[in-house]
């Protein structure tokens, strides 16, 4: 979730959080938060970033812990679960022709999770975590993750099972994180092959993800770590297939090597999947470096995707950016800013785009208040898309009711215009929700 000062318009003074669109054209596209609390905090929170080693969570203060004995055998049960819910409205003033239509649309959506962790010994664990959504996505029961850790030799970690895996330092271009500059329709309610389909064209626009691992939620995967003197070594097979027999050629493979030198960190990556049905077999090969100065994280990243001879690149993304938090002081301000650019060989192109989210927290006599700016610019496309963009501007008050989050937010999309408005979508959206987050 992935870009001054407010007067008479409300976007250049700060920050940025999820405000997930809602369409008023249909069932499937149901109307969704405005601005979620949690992914500004988690934005902003000050801790590490995503690394290729990844560490077991805490179990949640609130965890209960139950017991199961058959014969002489013990197995500890821990559950643990989270509510998030929001009830609002909000006013769209969209522009597709030279008319503009101003349509009001209510807001209602409630998830509610419940995880579970099964620590048989120190080295086998299993953990689970399902999601009961209204309105329903796709379905109203979603299992979000179900795998197993596993440890040998008290030194190789293996985990396998349905689960979300990240690798990279970058924090703004990962995932589907620039999705919402390509459509204003909710990216968890697309099946399979419509996501595929936005993948490849933001890759049009001079997209790549910078998370190679970026659909490892929706496949069934194998990893495999080992520590290796100041780093980690870490191989991982995907599958989203239907077989119950995957055949090698219907597996994607990738691999990472991270290593510290100096209080820097490398990464050095790269994955190699299935032939598509076009002939061509994607291979992606990158390289990254993350260090801190002065208390400011400054990243780097470079990827390549090989062409089906693989001996030369057809596409290269360059992304680099820097993250900083003020909170020695009240209020807590917080911004990272990253910069894309991307080269297509075949076309002989480049794109280049700028993403900005900016926080400002701990406002006001009780500390309970936040201001967030987020904004994505498109500065050159492959296409013609060129100066398009998103700004989302949200101000949030914590504790009006108990377990409560009052947010009014602003959302503006804009592209240049040609006579027509061909293709083109201009809108203007203002809301405000009530949101009730409770974990237990």
């Amino acid at each position: 979730m992935s870009m001054h000062k407010t007067a008479a318009v409300l976007f250049v003074l700060i920050a940025g959080s999820a405000f997930i669109s809602a369409q008023a054209d249909g069932a499937d596209n149901a109307p969704q938060e405005l601005f979620d609390s949690d992914d500004i905090d988690s934005l902003f929170e000050d801790s590490e970033d995503i690394h290729v080693e990844e560490q077991d969570a805490a179990d949640p203060a609130g965890s209960q812990a139950l017991t199961i004995t058959v014969a002489d055998y013990s197995v500890p049960l821990k559950f643990s679960g989270s509510l998030d819910a929001e009830l609002g409205g909000f006013l769209t003033n969209e522009r597709k022709t030279q008319n503009k239509d101003v349509s009001p649309s209510l807001l209602f959506s409630l998830t509610n999770y419940l995880n579970f962790m099964a620590r048989i010994d120190k080295t086998l664990a299993v953990r689970g975590s399902t999601s009961v959504s209204f309105p329903p996505s796709k379905n109203i029961i979603t299992l979000e993750e179900l795998y197993f850790d596993y440890l040998i030799f008290d030194r190789i970690y293996i985990t396998a099972g349905k689960k979300e895996t990240a690798w990279g330092y970058t924090r703004l271009f990962s995932d589907e994180n620039a999705y919402n500059l390509y459509t204003d329709k909710d990216y968890d309610s697309l099946t399979e092959a419509e996501k595929e389909e936005f993948r490849r064209e933001m890759e049009k626009q001079g997209a790549l993800f910078t998370n190679i691992l970026s659909d490892s939620k929706s496949s069934v995967s194998g990893l495999m770590r080992i520590p290796l003197w100041t780093g980690t070594l870490s191989g991982i097979v995907l599958y989203n297939g239907a077989s119950t027999e995957p055949k090698a050629d219907e597996i994607s493979v990738a691999g990472s090597v991270e290593m510290t030198f100096f209080h820097t960190s490398f990464n050095i990556f790269g994955r190699k999947d299935p032939r598509r049905d076009d002939g061509v077999q994607p291979v992606i090969a990158g390289a990254e470096a993350k260090k801190t100065v002065f208390g400011t994280d400054l990243y780097i990243q470079g990827i390549g995707k090989l062409t089906d001879e693989k001996d030369d690149f057809s596409k290269c993304v360059f992304t680099g950016g820097f993250y900083r938090l003020w909170d020695g002081h009240d209020p807590n301000f917080g911004i990272n800013v990253e910069f894309q650019d991307s080269y297509n060989k075949l076309l002989k192109k480049n794109s280049c785009r700028v993403y900005v989210d900016m926080l400002l927290k701990r406002l006001g006599k009780n500390k309970d208040m936040k201001i967030g700016l987020q904004w994505q610019h498109i500065i050159k496309s492959e296409t013609n898309d060129d100066k398009s963009g998103l700004v989302k501007l949200g101000f949030i008050k914590s504790g009006l009711f108990p377990h409560a989050d009052w947010t009014t937010g602003i959302e503006v999309r804009y592209h240049p215009a040609d006579e027509e408005y061909r293709n083109k979508m201009h809108f203007i959206r203002l809301g405000s929700s009530v949101s009730i987050q409770v974990n237990y």
